[in-house]
This record gives C-alpha cells, structure tokens and sequence, in this order.
C-alpha cells in the first residue's frame, strides 16, 4: 500500500463521516474538517476532527426553518463561509484533500497550487441534470423557483472542472456526469453501506396485520412526494397504512390537504427507532426524480423490507437481474407505482421473500467495504502521479 494521509471537509456529515472512520481505522486520516464531530458521537478521535460549531447551528436553521431564512440562497452562503473556513486550515503536506462539493473551490485552488491532489465527493448527480429534472417536477408542482440558484451550480460546476477526480456512487450518477460533458476517467466510485449492527431483519408478519408502505426520506419535491401522494389516493385502500417519516412544507403542503387516515406522518426519527420502524412495515417505497444512492433504501433493505424504488434512486447497482429484491419504477409513472404497491399487498407471502432477499443482498454493503472502495480509489490516484 501507497502510504497516504487524506485530508476530508464537509458541510454537515453525510456520508463523510463514515468515510472519516474507515480512513481512521487504517491510520489514513490526515484531518476530518466539518461543522459537528463529537468523539462520542461520530467516533471520530478530537485530534482527527474540527467542528466550525457556529456553521452547525446555521445549517441547523436551514433545515428547520428553510424559507425563514432564505432555502438555498442561505445554503450558497454556508457553502462559501465553510470554503472561506477551511482554506486556510487544512495541512499543506496532505497527500489528497477530498471535499464535499459545493463547499471547497477556493480550497482545492490552494491545495493545487501546493500540489496536492485533489478530489470532490458527490452524493448526488450532476448539478445540471438535478436542476432540469427537478425543475420539471416543480413546475407540476406549481412552483417556478429552481431547486438551487445560479450562482450554486455555477460553484459545483467549476469544482468539477477543476478537481482532479469526481468520487460518486453509482453508474446512475456516472451517467448524468458524462451526459454533461464530464470525461468518463475522471469519475471514480464508491458504493455506500449501511450499520448492519442496527438494521436487523425483520420477522414474519402475523396474518392480521395490516399492510405497511414506509417511506423514510421526508416530504420531499425531489423524492417524489406528489407520486406517492397520488398513488396512495387512487388506490384508496382503507385498511393499509402508509407511514412517511418527514413533515410538509410550504412546498409540499397541498399535497396533503383532506389527508386519508391511513397515512400516518411522522417527525425525527432516531436510527433505533426508525429501525423498529421498518420492521413493522411490509415494503420500503421511494419513487425519487433523483438520488445518489439512496442510503435509507440500504436501511430498508437491510431490516428486510423489498424496495419499490425508481432507477433514478440508484437501484439497479443493488438489485439482481429481475428485480428480486423489490420492484423497480418508471420513473414519474403513478400507475407503475399503483402496480407495484398492488402486487406486494396481493401476495405478502411473496413480498416478505422479496424482502428476505434484500436483507441477504445488504450484507454486501457494509460501511467497511465502501471504506475499501476509497481507499483502493485513492491509492489509485496517487499511484497515477
């Protein structure tokens, strides 16, 4: 092995921090820059890790008060402070400086100039596909802003023409990059994984329960609320229950006017308690525009639940030839999504094996085999100077 130290900075956690504790665990972390570590939380040690605490509250009041303080014009802002933060922090004799993207332009100049590789960490996919497609779905919606300003993409534009290598998920998200005019060698991919510890799978359901759809992600525009609204009416059933982890915004509340009891909202949950949570339901729903990879999918697969999901959510990188661990959508389809929810309530027998399958498939993706992933990803690079 190329000996290495990687330099991470991030903008909340995501799924950096997991990156962070595999690095960690092979003495590969250089530092860890972002706006929350607590060693007794994210496990990762004080001397490792940097907090920009007052960043932490700030994200906090986007994601609890978005239109109180400005939606993603105000995340814009964030993204340049944490860059402007970071910039003068960060070791210059790091052998990589990896980074969220949005948040480290002015970073990844600096460390250029000091020869330091560099690469974006993108959960996401391209920018421009995100906006078109996004867009589109607002206007259904009825809302005419985009999903973020100009003056956003335009930053992650640049961080992807600049950097040295775009890390990223899946061949979905490839896909969108090359379509945009990224070259196909300067992707590199990392599949994510899940705490196998906490997602357990589930046991047999008892014959009278009644069927459970869960969809954990929040009442989101881009994770395809309005499909599943709309799916759920149409099906009318008055002895199912669709359980959805997230409360409706400004921007989602007409969805939910006249809402039928049999879906039942819920707030923050934690992991434990969104872990029972699955295991009291039949299928995992998520009929998303656009994903990275959706890591709540590898949570539901893993407490058993098969996946009624859209390609676009990253899906077919899990799924075997035939969709045996779930069905996959049509991409804005409310029927194909009507017919996929159809077919798992008409045989709950059928569905829980489907289910059985996801969670043997999950054991594949553990946060210990990502961590592989990169650092293979890494050493690569280095080994190309």
């Amino acid at each position: 092995m190329i000996p290495m130290k990687v330099t991470l900075g991030s903008l909340d956690l995501f799924h950096l921090v997991n990156q962070a504790r595999e690095l960690q665990a092979d003495g590969l972390l250089d530092h860890f820059y972002t706006t929350r570590t607590r060693p007794e939380v994210e496990k990762i040690r004080a001397e490792s890790g940097t907090s920009c605490l007052p960043l932490h509250y700030a994200l906090r009041a986007l994601q609890v008060r978005p239109h109180w303080v400005g939606g993603n014009h105000y995340y814009l802002q964030l993204c340049r402070i944490f860059d402007f933060w970071l910039k003068p922090k960060f070791s210059r004799q790091t052998d990589l400086l990896v980074i969220l993207s949005g948040v480290g332009l002015q970073s990844f100049r600096v460390a250029r100039r000091a020869g330091i590789r560099t690469v974006v960490e993108c959960g996401s996919t391209h920018t421009d596909f995100q906006h078109e497609i996004v867009f589109e779905e607002y206007r259904r919606n009825g809302l005419r802003a985009p999903l973020f300003p100009p003056g956003y993409r335009d930053r992650v534009r640049t961080e992807f023409k600049e950097a040295d290598f775009i890390q990223i998920p899946t061949r979905f998200v490839g896909q969108t990059f090359t379509d945009h005019g990224v070259p196909p060698e300067k992707l590199i991919y990392a599949l994510y994984g899940v705490d196998l510890d906490r997602f357990t799978p589930r046991s047999r359901p008892a014959g009278d329960e009644p069927f459970r759809a869960i969809c954990p992600s929040g009442v989101n525009i881009r994770k395809g609320a309005r499909l599943l609204m709309e799916a759920w009416r149409k099906l009318g059933w008055g002895d199912a229950e669709l359980h959805w982890v997230g409360s409706p915004t400004t921007e989602t509340a007409h969805l939910f006017r006249d809402l039928p009891s049999t879906v039942k909202l819920h707030t923050w949950m934690s992991h434990a308690d969104l872990a029972a949570l699955y295991r009291q339901c039949d299928v995992f729903v998520l009929p998303s525009f656009e994903e990275g990879f959706a890591r709540v999918m590898l949570e539901a697969a893993a407490s058993g639940l098969p996946l009624v999901v859209t390609p676009n959510t990253g899906a077919e990188e899990f799924f075997t030839v035939g969709d045996r661990e779930g069905w996959l959508l049509e991409t804005g389809s409310v029927d194909s999504l009507c017919a996929a929810l159809a077919e798992a309530r008409a045989d709950r027998e059928a569905t829980f094996l489907r289910g059985q399958r996801a969670a043997a498939k999950a054991q594949d993706f553990t946060w210990q085999a990502y961590g592989r992933r990169v650092i293979a990803n890494y050493q690569a690079i280095l080994g190309r100077r």
